[in-house]
């Protein structure tokens, strides 16, 4: 997955990311026929070349074809996120109820895991989920309590509490940014619910959980419990998603006492999550949460790693968006003030599930300075020039992107190599 060779970081997770994504791609378009998952067994003298075809071929026999079903559907509520619905289905054959095998789109913001049973028929799209439900009847089920759904109804329980004080603060806490000056300011990855707020919660609760008990096994585990409840009750979006995938797959690797890099971590991840579900490389959050990610962790400069993070989500943002240059300098500004919002917040749902309300309160009027200054911050690059919203932008973003991905990675061969002894 990834060693060391003279001193050289070898990516080898990475190059299987990569090739999982260039398998979903081709598979929108071609698929290969069946037998060619037998090329692998050619390079058995090279089994992580072989291992490349065989993720490349699994990933591009796995995308949906094109599907064409008008009948009976019912399933639950996969995720929420941009007010609507991701769902997995079943739908009928006339004689049985059949598994349908991908994610369909509900124009529709249902509760996570609510059950939705609807006729009509699905329709083709150009982005993950690839087809959306059209649907001539739609009903959902009212007596029904699960987990996650208890969990998601809770925290919109607290969103609403939270923003009848400031609204600002429902939007650090699992809804989405609405404000314009957020989106003008190139600050919208920090407002809207990402990997950083999941990696926040993660490092709050391992603070806790640390005067509590010592056992590894122990604080690890715990230390999860809360980031696992916040991605739920913030809809598992696939951001929140991706960083609690990668913090559970960090603490295995860490109670098998297996040192691994940072950077196949979210590789491994992302390769999984493509296997599983090959149609969500053509999702713009997918690649903006995993190269931002890839941009800030191959990074050991604070500094760097704002420019990695800047630039590994600019190709993504300037399709749909002008992009903000000097968000780099606003994210390094406020970042400190939103990881004590962060932690506020923290603590308020805390008490606030204890039923402790002016307690709760309490915290949250305490955190308003904090929140002032960063809408201040926020207001005050929206009126900042932006760099307008072009194809040509997108590519001279990307290849900035990699060009400085290789200098950071050349800088750390360098720096290696100077670090092996020599014998003179």
């Amino acid at each position: 997955m990834g060693e060391y060779l003279g001193g050289i970081q070898i990516y080898t997770s990475f190059y299987y990311f990569g090739c999982a994504i260039l398998g979903a791609l081709v598979g929108a378009y071609y698929k290969f026929p069946l037998f060619f998952l037998a090329i692998p067994l050619l390079f058995f003298k090279k089994p992580r070349i072989g291992l490349a075809f065989l993720i490349f071929f699994i990933v591009n026999l796995g995308f949906v074809g094109n599907v064409t079903v008008k009948t009976e559907f019912v399933g639950v509520v996969k995720s929420v996120q941009n007010n609507s619905s991701i769902l997995k289905l079943s739908y009928f054959d006339g004689v049985n109820w059949k598994k349908l095998g991908f994610d369909v789109l509900l124009y529709n913001e249902e509760k996570l895991d609510t059950i939705v049973y609807f006729k009509g028929e699905l329709r083709r799209r150009n982005s993950y989920p690839f087809y959306y439900a059209k649907p001539t009847y739609l009903a959902t089920a009212t007596n029904y309590n699960s987990f996650k759904h208890r969990i998601y109804n809770h925290f919109e329980a607290f969103r609403r509490y939270v923003s009848k004080i400031n609204p600002f603060y429902e939007s650090l806490f699992g809804s989405a940014a609405r404000d314009e000056d957020f989106i003008q300011s190139g600050l919208y990855h920090i407002f809207c619910v990402s990997g950083m707020h999941v990696s926040l919660l993660y490092l709050f609760a391992l603070s806790i959980v640390k005067l509590v008990t010592h056992r590894k096994f122990l604080r690890i585990i715990l230390s999860l419990l809360f980031p696992t409840i916040f991605v739920i009750g913030s809809g598992m979006n696939l951001p929140a998603f991706r960083a609690l995938l990668m913090l559970v797959l960090s603490s295995i690797f860490q109670l098998a006492d297996y040192k691994i890099n940072p950077i196949n971590t979210v590789s491994i991840i992302g390769t999984a999550m493509i296997i599983a579900n090959p149609e969500i490389v053509y999702s713009l959050s997918f690649y903006m949460t995993f190269f931002a990610t890839i941009g800030v962790l191959v990074c050991d400069n604070k500094i760097l790693t704002n420019v990695g993070g800047f630039l590994g989500s600019a190709p993504y943002v300037s399709l749909i968006n002008p992009v903000n240059p000097f968000s780099i300098v606003g994210t390094i500004i406020v970042s400190i003030p939103v990881q004590i919002i962060m932690f506020g917040l923290t603590i308020s749902y805390l008490l606030f599930s204890s039923k402790m309300y002016y307690l709760s309160s309490f915290v949250l009027y305490a955190l308003s300075p904090f929140a002032w200054f960063v809408k201040l911050v926020a207001q005050t690059l929206s009126k900042f020039p932006t760099i307008p919203r072009h194809p040509s932008i997108t590519i001279a973003f990307a290849l900035t992107y990699v060009i400085f991905i290789a200098i950071v990675i050349e800088n750390k061969r360098g720096t290696n190599l100077n670090m092996v002894p020599r014998n003179i």
